[in-house]
């Protein structure tokens, strides 16, 4: 081969392998970057805050934090692939702006909130997001545009508890919601009791099975497939007495599991639940539990048994299960076959629940009031929007009686931004369970970060249990409008497309004469 021959190869292999050879040195810097990061609590909610994330190789573990993206604080761990740092001594009820690294490789800055002491408290329950990525992607994109101050999921997050592959897609999948919220779970019975399972996740005490408080609920998270490792419930019972005498007082205790109590479905009239209704059913009630959250059963459905409800939270992304009317058990109130999430409101004298579709459409919502008053409850389901300057937002503003009394009166209700009113609107009188719907229109003419909030009964005319869901708050960030592609770009691609033709001619040449 002649040298003018061999630079020409040589050229043009270098012209290959460049890209190939910048991609190395990127994936390289790639390995220490912070992966999956997410947020938990191990101890007291309102003064700490647990940050976990992964690495593909091992280095130091360090976050930094404080009241803005300058930071102030830092706190450092173990090295190893795994992160887990329990920041503690927090202010309640305060944001905090933080970022993980190992002093030189850094995630991008991002915010947690500590939670309040007693007054309130916001949070999504789901489960079941298996395998279809497309399906449990969507629902946590949707749940991120709901506001929530934490989320609990009753287990079976993914095919195979011992796949790390699967668990790294599930954290992409889940990754808008785990950016927005601290993120509580149980082991459902895909997890296998994997060590993969505790290692991404840290929970208080033994993990397994433990508790915890925020604002007026005592939580308690359950691993209802203990037997399918041979296990008994001995040891999670003498936990549970104990765990609910020390937090009998609490206004409202939940309880949070994988396999139901009760559901309509062929493994209830087969006996799959049978250890749990002898077992555990009579523990709730000697308690007074006020809600059994679950999953395991791909649908939707609310029950009631002996005073107590109960709720199959069943499916962001699990193959439904048809909500077969041929087992429906006299427990049941509602049954439905749709991927959904729910979201509830809780303060010290009221439980607001409701279950919305993934297109926010209702399904289901209830009612717990300790006061003989009315309420009225002012909802927007999607409250953070984004999209280009000068487009239109159509807001829908529901406003409910969630009370125990009528309203017989009309009251005063405004829209306002930036301290000015954009917009004033009566409510209707309501009875209870009633409900008045109110459409505006959003735009905005610049881009940039607006926010908008909706006050209901703003002359403080109505009596009401509690007054904090008489306000809400609405986000939305406004883009630029994304310029035309120019003449000029368009002439390089098609120049550089002609180039890669005309090199792959001649090495198809080259091949032929050598």
């Amino acid at each position: 081969m002649s040298t003018k021959r061999k630079l020409l190869v040589i050229t043009l292999i270098s012209i290959f392998i460049m890209p190939a050879s910048v991609q190395f040195f990127q994936v390289s810097a790639e390995e220490i970057h912070p992966k999956e990061v997410h947020l938990s609590w191990q101890n007291d909610t309102s003064t700490t805050m647990t940050i976990s994330w992964k690495t593909s190789e091992s280095t130091s573990s360090i976050v930094q934090y404080g009241l803005d993206s300058t930071y102030g604080l830092e706190e450092t761990g173990s090295s190893g692939l795994y992160h887990v740092i329990e920041l503690t001594g927090l202010a309640p009820n305060t944001a905090y702006h933080f970022r993980v690294g190992n002093g030189e490789t850094w995630s991008s800055d991002r915010d947690f909130k500590t939670g309040n002491i007693g007054d309130h408290a916001t949070f999504f329950a789901m489960g079941d997001s298996r395998h279809n990525r497309a399906d449990r992607a969507f629902s946590a994109r949707q749940m991120s545009k709901v506001s929530a101050d934490f989320a609990i999921f009753t287990g079976d997050f993914v095919d195979s508890g011992l796949d790390a592959f699967q668990w790294t897609n599930w954290f992409y999948d889940f990754r808008s919601l785990l950016n927005e919220i601290p993120f509580m779970s149980v082991l459902g019975n895909h997890e296998k009791n994997s060590s993969l399972y505790y290692n991404n996740f840290a929970f208080p005490g033994k993990e397994e099975y433990y508790s915890f408080n925020y604002g007026p609920i005592h939580f308690v998270a359950l691993h209802t497939c203990v037997p399918d490792y041979g296990g008994t419930f001995d040891e999670q019972i003498n936990w549970l007495h104990a765990d609910l005498q020390a937090h009998n007082d609490y206004a409202w205790k939940i309880v949070f599991m994988h396999r139901p109590a009760y559901a309509s479905s062929p493994r209830y009239h087969l006996g799959n639940y049978d250890d749990i209704q002898v077992l555990l059913v009579p523990i709730f009630e000697q308690y007074n539990i006020t809600i059994v959250i679950s999953g395991h059963d791909h649908f939707y459905e609310r029950l009631i048994n002996n005073n107590i409800t109960y709720v199959i939270a069943g499916s962001v992304g699990a193959p439904l299960y048809d909500a077969d009317p041929y087992y429906r058990i006299n427990q049941s109130i509602i049954a439905e076959s749709t991927y959904h999430f729910t979201v509830m409101d809780i303060y010290p004298n009221q439980l607001d629940f409701r279950a919305f579709r993934t297109d926010y459409s209702l399904l289901d919502e209830f009612t717990f009031n300790k006061e003989d008053k009315p309420d009225l409850r002012v909802e927007v389901v999607q409250n953070k929007y984004s999209g280009f300057y000068n487009e239109t937002k159509e807001i829908k503003i529901r406003v409910t009686n969630i009370g125990e009394q009528n309203i017989s009166e009309t009251t005063a209700a405004s829209i306002e931004s930036d301290f000015s009113v954009l917009q004033t609107f009566d409510v209707p009188a309501l009875d209870v369970r009633e409900s008045y719907e109110f459409h505006y229109n959003w735009s905005v003419s610049e881009p940039g970060a607006y926010n908008m909030t909706i006050n209901i009964d703003i002359n403080d005319i109505i009596d009401e249990i509690g007054e904090g869901n008489n306000e809400i708050v609405l986000f939305y960030t406004a883009l630029e409008i994304p310029k035309k592609t120019s003449y000029t770009s368009n002439l390089i691609m098609i120049v550089s497309f002609a180039l890669m033709l005309m090199i792959s001619a001649v090495i198809r040449k080259k091949k032929k004469e050598f």
